[in-house]
């Protein structure tokens, strides 16, 4: 009984000391001040992180140059229900600094919005995805479980408002999977041509079908595979993930990267491939999840950016946040390499294929 009394006193305290804002970098997370759980529910067992303002990383601990980036952003949903202004900053940067920071290509791997069922939090999505559009900036969005009632798997609401209709005047637009359950945008920039595919939540037999038989048309362009749930906060792959893995990832040569969200976490899985069979990785796979969500006011505003030097073959990876003008989530100090990080991968042109 004194222990709970305890601990609801905490809880309290810490309730009391996030609606104050006293401190700037605050989540719910497990032993080691990692993010936790996933978008369905608290942890069971969490600790109060948090980093002063006098810690926070207003510059990228290093700058390398680069020739274009893509931008990344993921569970965007408490920003649709309750932070609005939040995701209208991240878009509005993202247009102002089209230019300057060589953007060519916005990711969203889902959870748009907290509850389907609410057209107040689509309404506020719609209209800031809107604001790319009208600026001409390309992008791919896919459904998270939210976006589809849970597990119900409800595509009603996602494809009124993210359905292909949207989408078939983007000049990136290349394909649709049930109507934007799945799709494939084609993208080139800085000499260097992709595809990426996104398949919404509830991945079967067919959506997997589906994703190999895509890249299979394309092997000459660099493939980015976008998801909702693959990487977990273990680090490990989940047991779809591997038969996705398995079955797409693995035996189309031109796969170097796999993006999720899902688990408040940021990590990182690298597979070395042998593709021809003689021993010697051929490729690295780099499966990436970063979600921030469980950071104060539905993740404080924090992207991706992936800045892609071609000459060195690198891609520099950063978090920032528009809304604090702060670069790393995580102090880099305490840990390093876990917001930016570079990646080796070939970047020279494959030709088109088709």
């Amino acid at each position: 009984m004194r222990l709970i009394t305890v601990q609801r006193r905490f809880s309290a305290l810490l309730i009391c000391c996030m609606l104050a804002g006293l401190l700037t970098h605050a989540v719910y997370a497990e032993a080691g001040g990692e993010l936790a759980g996933h978008s369905e529910g608290w942890p069971s067992h969490f600790h109060f992180y948090a980093r002063n303002s006098s810690s926070m990383s207003r510059e990228a601990v290093e700058q390398k140059p680069y020739d274009f980036s893509f931008v990344w952003m993921s569970d965007t949903q408490y920003y649709s229900e309750s932070y609005p202004y939040i995701y209208k900053g991240i878009v509005n940067w993202i247009v102002s600094h089209r230019q300057d920071m060589k953007i060519k290509y916005v990711i969203h791997t889902g959870d748009i919005v907290d509850d389907a069922g609410k057209k107040k939090q689509w309404a506020e999505a719609d209209k800031n995805m809107r604001v790319l559009e009208k600026s001409g900036i390309p992008y791919g969005i896919l459904a998270g479980n939210h976006d589809v009632s849970q597990r119900k798997g409800d595509y009603r609401q996602y494809r009124r408002y993210f359905g292909e209709r949207r989408f078939k005047k983007q000049p990136a637009f290349s394909g649709s999977y049930q109507n934007n359950r799945g799709h494939y945008d084609l993208i080139s920039a800085g000499g260097v041509d992709f595809i990426l595919v996104y398949m919404g939540w509830g991945i079967g037999e067919p959506e997997i079908v589906w994703m190999d038989d895509v890249i299979k048309r394309y092997p000459g362009r660099r493939a980015i595979l976008n998801l909702h749930e693959y990487l977990q906060i273990s680090g490990s792959r989940s047991p779809l993930a591997d038969e996705v893995y398995e079955r797409v990832v693995k035996p189309n040569k031109n796969v170097f990267a796999v993006l999720s969200g899902h688990y408040h976490a940021a990590k990182q899985l690298i597979n070395a491939i042998d593709d021809n069979g003689d021993g010697v990785p051929d490729r690295k796979v780099y499966q990436i999840l970063a979600d921030y969500q469980n950071a104060l006011k539905g993740g404080l505003g924090y992207i991706r950016l992936l800045q892609f030097s071609v000459k060195t073959n690198k891609i520099y990876v950063k978090t920032y946040s528009p809304y604090l003008d702060d670069y790393n989530f995580y102090d880099p100090v305490d840990h390093p390499g876990k917001d930016e990080f570079a990646l080796d991968t070939d970047l020279t042109p494959m030709g088109k294929g088709s």
